[in-house]
């Protein structure tokens, strides 16, 4: 029963890590800080074919428009900050972000229990 929620949620994983990369590897790399227009040239298609299949089978799962777009929302709340930690050395354990992560855990879970 979930196995198209498993499948939507690393399509939209992969998806938001690929878009993270795009748009803050510029304040990683000076490479990528010269060469912005490679980047998205690069990553855009990939980005779009990762969310385009991903709403597709979270659109089987929920049969809603609008929970695969929170539940894509939510997620990036629980995907994002490993990616500002791990490369921009910046921490989500601040009170504000963790709220964040909580309210959107809570957004996801309502996402998926509730018909």
């Amino acid at each position: 029963m979930y196995d198209k929620l498993a499948i939507a949620t690393l399509l939209f994983i992969v998806g938001q890590g690929i878009t993270w990369f795009s748009s803050y590897s510029q304040f990683i790399w000076d490479w990528a800080r010269e060469h912005t227009l490679l980047i998205a040239v690069c990553t855009a298609i990939p980005a779009a074919l990762c969310f385009i299949y991903g709403l597709r089978f979270a659109y089987e799962f929920f049969q809603s428009g609008w929970a695969p777009r929170f539940y894509i929302f939510a997620l990036s709340f629980v995907v994002m900050p490993f990616f500002f930690w791990y490369f921009m050395n910046e921490s989500f354990f601040t009170t504000k972000n963790m709220i964040s992560v909580v309210l959107a855990t809570i957004i996801i879970f309502i996402q998926m229990k509730m018909k």
